[in-house]
């Protein structure tokens, strides 16, 4: 006779025994309301990313050509593109920025959003703080997605390697 953990339990509830109760996974996105802000490095990251995008776009570009030394035999990284696509995303050309690298809008789109949630905080004095604890289905997306953005961006290596703003 083949005995189910419903059997088990029910075996060592009747004993006296202590029922071992599964501690349940912590939540992958936590996030809540305090009169501090816990996050102040993303903050000043996403400041700090803005105004040099800003910086750029009012410059012309990126005095300087920095290519990867990967450039040299036609391979590209997954961030290449990401500079100048996140600047032609802050001059308003959309094509152009997802053409240079598609993770200019979630870089971006992420700071700006970061900056409205600190305008808020500093308005309010209420802070939304948020912490991420990715498990391991997050890391296996996250993973994909990054081998996606490196086939997508070795498929544009010949523009991205050859083309300034």
């Amino acid at each position: 006779m083949t005995r189910t953990a419903a059997d088990l339990q029910t075996a060592r509830a009747s004993t006296g025994a202590p029922v071992p109760t599964p501690t349940p996974a912590p939540p992958v996105l936590r996030w809540w309301i305090s009169d501090t802000e816990e996050t102040r490095w993303v903050t000043l990251v996403s400041l700090v990313g803005m105004l040099a995008g800003l910086a750029l776009v009012l410059n012309g570009g990126f005095p300087l050509d920095m290519p990867m030394p990967t450039h040299s035999f036609g391979w590209v990284e997954p961030t290449c593109g990401l500079t100048r696509g996140s600047t032609a995303l802050i001059r308003g050309d959309f094509a152009l920025a997802w053409r240079y690298n598609p993770a200019s809008f979630l870089v971006v789109g992420g700071a700006v959003a970061w900056l409205v949630r600190t305008v808020v905080g500093l308005v309010s004095r209420r802070w939304l703080n948020l912490r991420v604890r990715p498990n391991a289905a997050i890391w296996i997306g996250l993973a994909v997605a990054v081998g996606a953005l490196l086939v997508r961006q070795q498929s544009n290596a010949e523009f991205i390697i050859n083309s300034r703003l």
